[in-house]
């Protein structure tokens, strides 16, 4: 499946001026199957169904987003676009990928159709991934290569500097979902009724609310929204966020443009894809609550529904949260040729204004009279961030090591607090192993690396289980607002 801006207007082919060449995307009329995925048979299994559409809106004059649902098994291409699509999940995995472009003119476009093009072919791969770690590996790669790629024909082509696109992708492989992030598109997970987001947004506005200088509220009238912090094309590096989670039956995933989530509540999502069941009609609702709400960025929504055999059902209570995925040692080199760029699974942070600039970007397609920002005012905030960073840094480490007993927390602020997720830190004495979190896998452990959950107050048993047998386990109560940490440790004879 690949939906682009050239469902709006003219759809380019040939070489670009960048040297690249931009082929049509696939549509409804040429797209076939290879012949021997449709002759595959459909085992009992991880099974998928999936639909994506991407709409102008109501201001744009072109559409610079681009979208892609693919087979990983399938060498002719990606899922037709704005077709209902069913299938199993083969062992070379599902990749979907949600590109927001940016530049002015045709560079946008150009921008994400290049990333989408590049994503599909190196998700692929030359061969099937070994295990979990070497497709996340991929996917990280693929991003990676992408941004490379686009920084490149832009350095090339004077009319396309300053070219770029976010990136939201996900790969699906062994019932373990990936999601490589740059940007403010997003990710969510329907799960139980209830929308979880699993990305974090690569942007100034929500940096400012981590560093608690801006509430919610606040947020939805900040002035200067529309400024990310990366995008794929603008650096020759880009730092890639990598989160996991591992589906259970009957989950509904959701990737979307910020011409969703920018102008749509996460209340108002969540209604509609608890209550809709047909992946059209939903994403129809969708895009038609984005123009509803004035429609000034084009809306790109695929939505796949999850099921089968393969997958563990839903617990009672349990909800998926951000949670990054560490990449082990080893395995921190790109499988492609190209750049060497350095692997980074970490929360964006600011940099020091002396030297080079940083990324912070204003959108091209914001709407027309959008507040512009300097550089001086983007100075004075990101000082006033980063000082707000190391004050909460050090907030938390004084509640999580306290020097003197305190008293319980009030039975108000525990009721109060009961459902907002706690950051939990794991590590484990060991040299490899997975972590386990009431039998459920957190991903795998590596000597002297932390993970970083976050997980609603309760009871919890963490094990850490390696490859020879061993486990070393704890029970910890993780308490409302309090940042815990575990630390496993085998037993000494």
């Amino acid at each position: 499946m690949s939906g682009d801006a050239h469902r709006n207007g003219d759809e380019p082919s040939g070489p670009d001026e960048g040297g690249e060449t931009m082929a049509p995307a696939p549509g409804h009329e040429s797209w076939t199957r290879s012949p021997e995925v449709a002759a595959r048979p459909t085992p009992e299994g991880l099974h998928f169904t999936l639909f994506g559409k991407t709409d102008v809106g109501l201001i744009r004059e072109h559409n610079e987003d681009n979208f892609m649902a693919a087979d990983l098994a399938d060498a002719s291409g990606p899922l037709p676009a704005e077709e209902v699509v069913s299938g199993v999940v083969s062992d070379r995995g599902l990749g979907l990928a949600v590109c927001d472009g940016m530049g002015g003119a045709a560079a946008g476009e150009v921008a994400s159709r290049m990333a989408v093009d590049t994503l599909f072919e190196m998700l692929r791969g030359d061969a099937v991934p070994d295990d979990r770690d070497t497709f996340a590996r991929r996917l990280v790669d693929s991003v990676e290569e992408a941004g490379a790629r686009i920084f490149l024909s832009a350095k090339r082509d004077r009319t396309r500097r300053g070219m770029g696109t976010t990136a939201t992708v996900a790969g699906l492989v062994d019932k373990v979902l990936f999601v490589g992030q740059v940007g403010d598109s997003r990710c969510y997970l329907m799960r139980n009724g209830r929308l979880s987001l699993i990305t974090k947004d690569q942007s100034l506005v929500n940096q400012l609310i981590e560093a608690g200088q801006l509430t919610e509220d606040e947020a939805e009238a900040f002035e200067h929204s529309n400024i990310i912090l990366q995008a794929l094309g603008t650096t020759q590096q880009v730092a890639v966020d990598l989160t996991f989670v591992e589906l259970r039956q009957g989950d509904r995933v959701l990737l979307c443009s910020d011409g969703l989530c920018g102008l749509v509540h996460n209340d108002a999502i969540q209604e509609e894809m608890a209550c809709i069941g047909p992946l059209p009609e939903l994403v129809d609702r969708l895009i038609e609550l984005a123009n509803a709400a004035g429609g000034h960025d084009n809306v790109t929504c695929i939505v796949a529904d999850f099921d089968g055999d393969a997958l563990e059902p839903p617990e009672e209570g349990t909800v998926p949260f951000y949670q990054q995925y560490p990449l082990p040692r080893g395995r921190n080199q790109r499988a492609a040729s190209g750049p060497m760029l350095p692997h980074v699974v970490k929360s964006m942070v600011p940099r020091a204004m002396s030297g080079e600039r940083p990324a912070l970007l204003e959108r091209g397609s914001d709407p027309p009279g959008a507040p512009s920002v300097s550089w001086s005012t983007a100075a004075s905030v990101l000082a006033l961030l980063g000082l707000a960073a190391v004050i909460t840094i050090v907030s938390v480490r004084r509640r999580a090591t306290p020097t003197t007993a305190t008293e319980p927390p009030p039975p108000a602020y525990v009721e109060a607090n009961a459902q907002i997720p706690v950051e939990v830190r794991v590590q484990a004495a060991l040299e490899t192993g997975e972590l386990y979190v009431n039998d459920q896998s957190y991903g795998p452990l590596r000597l002297n690396r932390a993970i970083l959950l976050r997980l609603l107050p309760g009871s919890y048993h963490f094990e850490a289980r390696e490859v020879d047998g061993t486990r070393v386990g704890k029970d910890v109560l993780v308490e409302p607002g309090v940042p815990t940490e575990v630390v496993l440790i085998p037993a000494v004879d």
